[in-house]
């Protein structure tokens, strides 16, 4: 359709002149005669052969109206007359990115400059959910003072939104900048986006496609879908190395292979800017006069390709293994291509071991102990994005702290071993890396520097640069390493950091990050370590404060930080915790595009399915990441899932693998002293807890070891294991309620009232599943009946329907005097396999006598202290309770 002729009105904007015109319509400079400046009017073309094209162009109106950034072009107004749809934009006075270079003789330091612009509108779009699937120069504008402006979102999309628009054309977007995955047709995030900017970026600094200018759409499609891009050094050798290594992890064939997002491409543009602006290098040619070869010369002579390819694979750490289909379909204007089975690629695992210090722990000064912290910081944060490599969690290496190497290599099933060292001497110390090979314990390579004391920041950054000297095969992916902190918040983290594990100073900790935020909200690591002592607390003390509070921190989290792991997995820790399934799940989905280790996120999975009762998927998951690394601390989850689904002798089996992994690591020993008392052998579970000793174990296996104790009738042990947990976890109801429990067994009527209304006064603010069923038990105790059974109704579809709960709710029938309903809930306990010691009670005495109890008592002899048969392993984990993360 022919565009109208000019001078023409569009509402009340006069369109003088036609400015270009693209597949949806045309584009026009225009004047808004209210406000008297000039627009750029997109006007729709009435196009028979699509059906949705007024709806795609309200589509790009609503999409960029949520984008209001100095490096995207903004929307004005929506104009919807008889003669079609016009969206009314700021007019950018300037040319398009390929008329500006064509142009100009831009140095490398400007033409940074300008990508740096894009990745700063991308981060806005992205951060949106929007990605704009046709990014290349025509479509980014050069105003006169050198800002770019990105344009034409006309088939961006919301990547987490299921849409048809664009269904018809098949595959959308231009065929020389998309990225693989959109050339197949397969689902997009924002790193396709990148690739494109890839695109874009090499050919403005190295004067031509990465993958050539031939003629055929088919042809270059092919070689972004099969082949590897021309290495950039090739074709200008001048270019800094670093720039070359971010070009070619932004034309990476798989999204998982490239920068995380566009905030972290801009930050490794920023870095390279300030070494050239330091330096007295320049680069001013818009041609390389040195290059080698051209980009279709490359593609022409196959030969030399396979070795080009290798020395690339070495540079970048990136392995690509198989071909692509070589078979494309034609159908009208779209193509689909048919990809092959690639070779799936596999990162090696890395495992960086607790920094030690080669003096007594004794003489460790707090300076000290707050340059440990640093180091161990600098090297998560150092390790967290490499190519090649995968790390493995701090959490899970730091439990094995202490043993012997050999016994945590053995542990962590790692390939590599990273193993810090500081031998500090008044002011300063010496920090020594060496790298090791898990299997052999042979040094690959080593690295030492000197770190003073009071140098937070400085000692942080010599910690890197010799991280980055020991890895060479294995560069940073374009990770932003960057603190976003001053060294004095930097130091109030370290020295949170060192007292992150003292349960008595948890609120006081809390309250200290809260303060901090303020100057430090872009401080990534903060978010991570308040999701870990607020939920520890939380779980520890039972204060039911986590869910509140975390997520009022979260809240307050900037914009940058929105696709980091360590936000979404302090947002998924948190919604696991609400009990919020759809929002875990919609963070799961975001972690498995971004997490590099697909280990890491499985695990997560498993967490989530097994917090949710739903014990075979949770095994399902876990056995995924099993599948990529046999580690101790994924055969403890294996063994928790399969306790909790009902599968003790598989769980005992797991567990075995684990403690031949390591014998002397206290989880196994935990879970199965745990197993051991859900069995009715307490005598066992004393025995394994004590011998690994008290001030050893965590809160649960204390908890523990005080039920042990109470079903064994040494009261007089169990009260003061009881009153340890009151201590350390002040609103822990239930730990008043067993007081209340031996009180009343022991005939102090007083007592039992006093502990059971301290529990009641504890729990009353809560309404969670379980903070009711507190109250229930109190309420029983207290006498009265109505309320403790109306607590159980309200939880009837949010609790559980497993062990724990069922005992609880036995409890609270037996002592309403409910007998016919304490029946039913003791069979139930005790078909998921619980020993039936546990209703050897002077609380359950009453159903010894009592005739309807003779079909449970035959069933079960034990309940009444007979001997009956040897107990059935099945379902366990009364005393975790749905509390193990």
């Amino acid at each position: 359709m022919q565009s109208e002729q000019l001078p023409f009105y569009i509402g009340r904007y006069h369109a003088t002149a036609r400015l270009g015109s693209g597949g949806m319509g045309v584009v026009y400079l225009a004047t808004d005669e209210r406000l008297n400046r000039q627009v750029a009017i997109k006007k729709l073309l009435r196009n028979p052969n699509s059906s949705n094209a007024d709806e795609r162009i309200r589509r790009e109106a609503l999409l960029l109206a949520q984008l209001n950034h100095s490096n995207i072009v903004q929307l004005y107004d929506v104009v919807d007359t008889d003669n079609g749809i016009a969206l009314v934009m700021e007019y950018v006075d300037g040319c398009s990115l390929d008329r500006w270079q064509r142009e100009r003789s831009p140095d490398l330091i400007q033409k940074l400059q300008l990508i740096k612009q894009i990745c700063s509108g991308l981060t806005r779009a992205h951060s949106a959910g929007i990605i704009h699937r046709d990014l290349k120069a025509e479509n980014i504008l050069v105003d006169n003072s050198g800002t770019i402006k990105i344009t034409d979102f006309g088939i961006a999309k919301n990547w987490q939104e299921d849409s048809g628009l664009t269904r018809e054309q098949h595959v959308a977007g231009s065929w020389g900048a998309m990225s693989p995955e959109q050339a197949q047709g397969k689902p997009l995030d924002n790193r396709s986006d990148l690739f494109s900017l890839g695109v874009l970026a090499y050919r403005l600094l190295c004067g031509q496609s990465p993958f050539g200018d031939n003629s055929s759409p088919y042809v270059v499609a092919d070689r972004i879908v099969k082949q590897p891009h021309v290495p950039p050094a090739r074709l200008a050798p001048e270019l800094p190395p670093q720039l070359c290594q971010l070009l070619d992890l932004l034309l990476a064939k798989k999204p998982e292979q490239r920068p995380i997002n566009a905030a972290a491409v801009a930050t490794e543009l920023e870095a390279l800017l300030s070494q050239l602006r330091g330096s007295n290098t320049s680069f001013t040619r818009t041609h390389s006069l040195t290059a080698t070869i051209s980009a279709d010369t490359f593609y022409q002579h196959p030969m030399e390709k396979p070795s080009l390819w290798r020395r690339l694979q070495i540079a970048t750490g990136i392995v690509v293994g198989g071909a692509l289909g070589a078979a494309a379909l034609f159908a009208g204007s779209s193509m689909n291509w048919l990809p092959a089975a690639e070779k799936r690629v596999q990162n090696q695992y890395i495992a960086v071991l607790e920094v030690e210090d080669n003096h007594e722990d004794e003489s460790i000064s707090r300076e000290q102990r707050l340059l440990l912290n640093n180091v161990h910081n600098a090297l998560k944060q150092g390790l967290s994005n490499r190519e090649g490599l995968s790390l493995i969690s701090f959490a899970e290496s730091h439990k094995l702290h202490g043993q012997p190497i050999a016994a945590q290599a053995k542990s962590l099933n790692a390939d590599l071993l990273l193993v810090p060292t500081l031998d500090c001497i008044r002011h300063s110390c010496e920090l020594s890396i060496e790298l090791l090979d898990s299997k052999s314990l042979a040094v690959i390579g080593n690295r030492s520097t000197r770190l003073a004391l009071d140098e937070g920041l400085e000692s942080r950054a010599r910690t890197l640069h010799q991280l980055n000297n020991l890895l060479p095969d294995f560069p940073s992916s374009g990770a932003d390493q960057a603190l976003h902190i001053s060294a004095e918040d930097y130091q109030r983290y370290l020295e949170i950091y060192e007292r992150r594990a003292d349960e008595l100073r948890q609120p006081e900790l809390l309250d200290e990050m809260d303060a901090l935020q303020q100057t430090a909200n872009n401080f990534a690591p903060l978010y991570e370590l308040y999701a870990h002592i607020v939920i520890d607390r939380d779980l520890n003390s039972r204060a039911a404060e986590a869910v509140e509070r975390l997520q009022s921190f979260l809240q307050r989290a900037p914009a940058s930080l929105e696709n980091t792991p360590q936000l979404l997995i302090s947002k998924l820790r948190l919604a696991i915790h609400a009990n919020d399934p759809g929002r875990a799940e919609a963070l799961l989905a975001r972690l498995e595009l971004i997490l590099p280790d697909k280990a890491s996120y499985y695990q997560l999975s498993a967490m989530y399915q097994d917090q949710r009762g739903h014990y075979d998927q949770a095994l399902q998951e876990i056995n995924k990441a099993l599948q990529l690394r046999t580690s101790y601390g994924y055969l403890i989850q294996k063994a928790l899932a399969e306790t909790r689904g009902g599968d003790m002798t598989s769980a005992n089996q797991t567990l075995r693998e684990a403690i031949a992994l390591n014998s002397d690591h206290i989880a196994a020993v935990s879970l199965l002293a745990s197993n051991q008392l859900d069995l009715g052998e307490t005598g066992e579970t004393v025995r394994l807890l004590t011998e690994a000793g008290v001030d050893s174990i965590g809160p649960l296996d204390l908890y523990n070891l005080c039920l042990a104790y109470y079903i064994e009738k040494q009261y007089g042990e169990a009260r003061g294991c009881f009153d340890r947990v009151n201590q350390l976890s002040p609103k822990d109801a239930e730990a008043y309620l067993y007081q209340a429990e031996i009180a009343y067994e022991l005939k102090e009527h007083k007592a039992a009232l006093n502990f059971a209304r301290r529990a009641l006064r504890v729990s009353r603010d809560r309404d969670d599943w379980e903070g009711l069923l507190m109250q229930a038990r109190a309420y029983a105790e207290l006498g009265q009946p109505e309320k403790a059974v109306e607590n159980l109704i309200k939880i009837r579809r949010d609790a559980p329907d497993d062990l724990y709960t069922n005992y609880l709710r036995a409890q609270v029938y037996i002592t309403t005097g409910d007998l016919l309903s304490a029946k039913a809930h003791m069979r139930k306990t005790l078909e998921h396999g619980i020993s039936p010691i546990w209703y050897y009670t002077p609380r359950f005495a009453k159903i010894c006598t009592i005739p309807s109890f003779d079909d449970l008592r035959q069933q079960y002899p034990g309940l009444c202290g007979g001997k009956g048969k040897k107990k059935k392993e099945g379902n366990s984990q009364l005393a975790l309770n749905g509390t193990q993360e």
